[in-house]
């Protein structure tokens, strides 16, 4: 009578491992063409925007890095809300 508990915890044990392991491959094709679709739009903007960003000032750009690019472990919080006039012009 142990032995069969046993042998039954082990295959429960074994089949919830399984279903974890191999169940989370299956994506739905439905949910993989949403990602592509927001990645394709991701892409379009940020080459839209890189074009917009070439034609700027060197103040500009200046002034982007320092708000916007942060240094790993050294980011800074501003005292004053960011007022950025960079908009998609």
């Amino acid at each position: 009578m142990i032995k069969n508990k046993l042998d039954l915890k082990t295959l429960f044990i074994c089949l919830l491992l399984s279903s974890l392991c191999f169940g989370q491959n299956s994506v739905p094709k439905a949910a993989m063409n949403d990602a592509d679709s927001t990645l394709a739009q991701i892409e379009q903007f940020t080459a839209e925007y890189a074009k917009i960003m070439a034609t700027w000032s060197p103040e500009k750009k200046k002034r982007f890095a320092e708000v916007f690019v942060m240094t790993r472990g050294q980011i800074t919080i501003p005292k004053e809300p960011i007022v950025w006039d960079g908009e998609m012009e």
